[in-house]
């Protein structure tokens, strides 16, 4: 029986990828206005209406005008729905200019009119634009953003609005006659019209999606999504409400604290260390759980709610940050107009059944049961555990993965990507894939019509980039990308 060496390295190298191009000086100055615009609109929609969790912004700067903002949130979304079911990526993205217009007479009118039908009838007409803006910048953010621009502008999507959270109550108590959110919102409807412009004026960096197919392993994903979205935006916040020891303020605080050591945390983790974004999304899994069973422990220790807090707001930064990057570089992969609607579609539905939910446990007098939500936490704990082992076998099987480390989306093979990681010059790489094929030197000399020492040297030039001194370990290091 032969005995199996422990090889240190080869498991590193499952957790950090030394190839890892998350760097923020890979943000172009050309993508900018993409850039800003995405962070933008999901800062505008937190501070307009979004009924996404107890811990959204929350503004709602038109009930006192025009009601209950929720119906006008359901317009938006299923009209922003319907966009890339009716037109192409390239033709709404540069069209959104216009929509970003008409939002912003809309929202001058409305405080203008104040309270009545009239700004009721106006704000139907601003939501469906809200939607294609926002639709637009979404579609910007899969299909042209690179791999370091999608990672940083996440970030900040996360962080930004979180920020506004807390420094809300500060603001609310300022004597200005305009609320201060409702000049956050002009401010940037304003600097859109720019950006906007810009995309108009540059709709050929606009790519179309293709009908080509995804690979089958990738729907499999998709839950991934929903279940991160369902436990960070409704399960987590549900909890926490219903902690009744401590004000809202403090809890708020503390899970303000926990979103700041998750970005901290994935900064240091993925930047800097190159961690695996397989064990990033186990890592907000994990806090999750963990933050589940403090939950339930708190029915014993009430101040064990405090520290559930720190845990969801720290899995919800690293989830909803990995989640989106996981997303936005496999659409750009495939490039797949089904794929694309596919997801698209399954996610606009899973927010409609969470608003719904938000609006119906979130907004009234119902109140859970410490002991349901103790059951709640631990079929989440038990789900956690099953389904997990799947996805990441999903994440690793499939060729997109290799692409969440680079510094974009390689549209070539999969050999050809990872020799270039290696910066193996084109003739190094031409070699490399005859050695992989079984040929000797002398056969690829003969082959190539090239003397053999200089094909020797090439060879030699490949084992010292890829840090190996055989053939044998050059397929050991490379047999899975030959398929």
């Amino acid at each position: 029986m032969g005995v199996h060496k422990f090889d240190l390295k080869s498991l590193l190298g499952l957790v950090f990828r030394s190839t890892n191009k998350l760097s923020i000086k890979a943000v172009t100055r050309q993508n900018l206005p993409y850039f800003w615009g995405w962070i933008a609109v999901s800062v505008w929609l937190y501070a307009y209406f979004l009924p996404m969790g107890d811990f959204a912004l929350k503004v709602s700067l038109f009930e006192e005008i025009v009601g209950d903002t929720t119906f006008y949130f359901y317009v938006m979304l299923i009209s922003g729905s319907l966009i890339p079911f009716l037109f192409d990526g390239k033709k709404f993205v540069s069209a959104s200019f216009y929509s970003v217009i008409v939002s912003l007479i809309c929202f001058i009118l409305v405080l203008f009119l104040g309270p009545g039908i009239p700004s009721k009838i106006i704000m139907l007409i601003a939501v469906p634009c809200i939607g294609h803006i926002f639709i637009s910048h979404v579609y910007a953010f899969f299909m042209i953003l690179n791999n370091s621009e999608k990672f940083y502008s996440m970030i900040l999507v996360v962080l930004f609005p979180k920020v506004l959270m807390y420094i809300k109550p500060i603001l609310s108590s300022t004597q200005l006659k305009l609320h201060p959110f409702a000049i956050l919102i002009f401010f940037i409807m304003i600097t859109l019209a720019f950006s906007t412009y810009f995309i108009k004026s540059h709709a050929n960096m606009v790519p179309s999606l293709q009908k080509t197919k995804a690979p089958v392993k990738s729907y499999s994903l998709m839950p991934v999504i929903f279940i991160v979205f369902a436990l960070n935006d409704v399960i987590a916040p549900a909890t926490l409400q219903q902690i009744s020891d401590f004000s809202k303020i403090q809890i708020e605080s503390l899970y303000f604290t926990g979103i700041l050591a998750g970005l901290a945390v994935i900064l240091l983790l993925q930047t800097r260390l190159s961690m695996n974004l397989c064990i990033m999304l186990n890592l907000s899994f994990a806090l999750l759980a963990l933050g589940f069973v403090i939950d339930i422990a708190r029915m014993q220790y009430p101040d064990a709610g405090l520290v559930s807090a720190v845990c969801f707001g720290a899995a919800y930064s690293i989830g909803i940050v990995n989640i989106y990057y996981l997303a936005g570089f496999m659409i750009k992969k495939f490039q797949s107009i089904y794929f694309y609607r596919t997801g698209f579609l399954l996610s606009s539905l899973c927010y409609l059944a969470v608003s719904i939910f938000v609006k119906i446990f979130g907004q009234s007098e119902i109140l859970v049961p410490p002991i349901l939500m103790a059951f709640v936490s631990i079929c989440i704990i038990i789900l956690f555990f099953i389904l997990s082992p799947f996805f990441i076998k999903m994440l690793y099987s499939g060729e997109w993965i290799d692409d969440a480390y680079r510094g974009d989306i390689s549209q070539c093979s999969r050999l050809e990507a990872r020799l270039k990681d290696y910066k193996l010059t084109p003739a190094e790489m031409e070699v490399c894939r005859l050695l992989l094929d079984g040929y000797t030197l002398r056969q690829i000399s003969g082959m190539q019509s090239k003397a053999y020492a200089t094909i020797n040297t090439y060879c030699t030039s490949i084992y010292r980039k890829l840090n190996i001194n055989s053939r044998t370990e050059l397929l050991m290091l490379l047999q899975e990308y030959k398929k």
